[in-house]
Parts: C-alpha cells; structure tokens; sequence
C-alpha cells in the first residue's frame, strides 16, 4: 500500500516548465539583408569585359537616361580606397565617395560603376597606396586602410 502511495505522488508531480529566455530580438528580413548596393538579379550581369548586359539604358527618377559624372561635379578628395585587386590584366583599385558610390581605377582610367571614365582624372596603384591626379595636376594620395 506505501508503495502504490509513492508511485501515485511520483507520477502525480508535474515536471517543472522549462523557461526560455530571449537575450535579443528577431531579426526581420529587410534588417538582416540591407545591402548597400542592391542589384536586380534578373538583370544580366557584365562581369566579364565580353558579356554585354541589356540594351536599354539605365534611367533616373526623372525618366531621362543616367549619364556619366559631369566633370565640375565629381573631386578626388571625397574618395576613400575601399580595396586593392590583382588579376591577369594587371592591379586595379575599388574606391568609393561619400554617397556611397563606387568607382573603379584600372590601367590609369578611372571609372564609374557604369563604366564610364570619370573626365579628367587619371591615377596609378602602387603597392597599398593609390595616386590620383587631376587634369590640372593635383595629385591626391589614398592608402589602404586609412581611418580619416
């Protein structure tokens, strides 16, 4: 009879529920993926110089086809070097301004995200260090990994 009081009060004792406490909130998908540059990825890339992507041209809010940086506009000072890279065809140097756009400098030109030369600025990469110069040559220096 004891025993059947033991095995009764054992099995009559609810086991403790298990508390889960959350140290940080749920992330959604816009906060986890914010990209600074998004892409359409139905549109064709031009990675490689012998893919070309689609026919129509790039357009603004306003409607009208996007052209390249207008020449008063655009000043190397605002650039900081984002990174360095070495291929086959030589070394080539990303940069960025402070809108957040992206240019690239390969084989002394500088260029745009669209691949258009910037007008009137020209530069080398040497070693972690890139030399900018303008047309009525000033010279602006960037190294990798400078905190300005």
């Amino acid at each position: 009879m004891s025993l059947t009081l033991i095995l009764l009060s054992v099995l009559s004792a609810a086991p403790a529920a298990a508390q889960v406490a959350v140290s940080t909130p749920v992330l959604t998908v816009d906060q986890a993926y914010a990209p600074v540059n998004p892409r359409d990825p139905l549109v064709a890339s031009t990675v490689y110089s012998d893919q070309k992507g689609t026919t129509a041209k790039p357009k603004d809010k306003s409607g009208a086809a996007a052209s390249a940086v207008a020449k008063g506009t655009f000043s190397v000072y605002g650039l900081t070097l984002t990174g360095i890279m070495e291929d086959s065809s030589g070394r080539q140097a990303l940069l960025k301004d402070a809108s957040g756009a992206v240019y690239t400098l390969k084989a002394g030109r500088l260029t745009d995200a669209k691949k258009k030369q910037v007008p009137g600025i020209s530069g080398v990469v040497k070693g972690k260090q890139v030399v900018l110069m303008t047309e009525d040559k000033k010279v602006q220096q960037l190294n990798l990994h400078e905190k300005e």
